[in-house]
């Protein structure tokens, strides 16, 4: 295997890029969305915007080191070599893809269990094309081992995804296959479809369901509809109050912490959103209740709006401090 020099720049700047959208943009893309409590899938257009520059980058630097020989050990032709190449490159983005939606989505799992797998896969790959591409680097029995163990791997992504294919086809046919593909490409509604939606609800029967849609995670233009069309409720004082006073203050809270609120509303708000917050801590389970999990989200939801609130109703006289020391003791059980 001897990589030409237009082989080994192209390839090595590929890979480069690669790591650096890696390490960069997609890194910051995760620790955004594991802060949030995720509910839909408005993370998946994002989550390709940065998967699918990263994998066409890698697929290039693969489709160097092919050119260079470096599967040749595998022993069918060139031609073929590339096509086994590109759809490897695919399978591999796909098991990245899944490996990022478990990671956002974790349920009841430790998100810690899926990093290392996405971690692995990308810079294994990355190291596979830099000593591959550079044989000066590194020499010896690590190559070939490296060069079987990626294969090997890659083999097995590319199998589990046609796998999946095949099942999806036999039980729902193509057209289930391509309502995947859709809904992979077309993650939910625009924000123009869901401001049409906002303006169809009334404020009267669907006022919880108009108070999540403010929340952070909504782009701005439909948590700002949202907004509006609560407080077009004639009595959402009121209204809103009866929200926090009752047992489920999570959408209240919500509002609250999204909404730049009135003189008006931080005197009305003040107290109930103490004594709502309050509840919400009460209800914390103890540790041997619940998983790490789970109290880790609530702890990174209680923080954070703790972090917004007082400041919300700075002025009003009500102090938020013992609540928020109460949340500590909880978690700290």
């Amino acid at each position: 295997m001897s990589p030409s020099v237009t082989q080994q720049i192209i390839g090595n700047v590929c890979a480069g890029l690669a790591t650096l959208v890696f390490l960069v943009p997609l890194q910051r893309f995760l620790a955004e969305w594991a802060r949030r409590e995720v509910s839909n899938d408005q993370w998946v257009a994002p989550a390709l915007y940065h998967l699918v520059p990263l994998w066409l980058l890698l697929m290039v630097a693969l489709l160097c080191v092919t050119a260079s020989g470096g599967f040749d050990w595998i022993r069918p032709n060139r031609p073929l070599l590339y096509a086994l190449t590109v759809a490897a490159a695919l399978a591999l983005a796909a098991v990245s893809f899944v490996f990022i939606a478990l990671y956002i989505r974790p349920g009841f799992t430790p998100r810690g269990l899926y990093s290392p797998v996405l971690h692995l896969v990308t810079l294994s790959t990355v190291a596979l094309v830099v000593v591959s591409l550079n044989p000066k680097l590194v020499q010896g029995s690590f190559v070939p081992w490296l060069h079987r163990s990626w294969a090997v791997f890659a083999a097995l992504s590319l199998v589990a995804c046609v796998a999946f294919l095949g099942y999806r086809i036999m039980t729902t046919g193509v057209d289930g296959v391509v309502g995947i593909t859709y809904r992979i490409l077309n993650p939910g509604p625009s924000s123009a479809e869901m401001r049409a939606e906002i303006a169809r609800m009334d404020p009267e029967t669907d006022f919880q369901s108009l108070l999540w849609r403010t929340s952070q995670d909504a782009p701005d233009d439909v948590r700002e509809a949202a907004i509006a069309r609560l407080r077009s409720h004639p009595r959402f004082l009121e209204r809103l109050s009866g929200e926090l006073d009752s047992g489920y203050v999570e959408p209240a809270i919500t509002f609250l912490m999204s909404a730049t609120l009135t003189p008006a509303e931080q005197a009305r708000f003040a107290r109930p959103a103490r004594s709502a917050m309050q509840r919400w801590v009460d209800r914390i389970p103890a540790h041997n209740y619940t998983t790490k999990e789970n109290l880790r989200n609530l702890k990174r939801w209680g923080t954070e709006v703790f972090r917004v609130l007082p400041g919300k109703f700075a002025g009003t006289g009500v102090d938020f401090n013992e609540v928020i020391a109460d949340l500590e003791w909880r978690l700290e059980q």
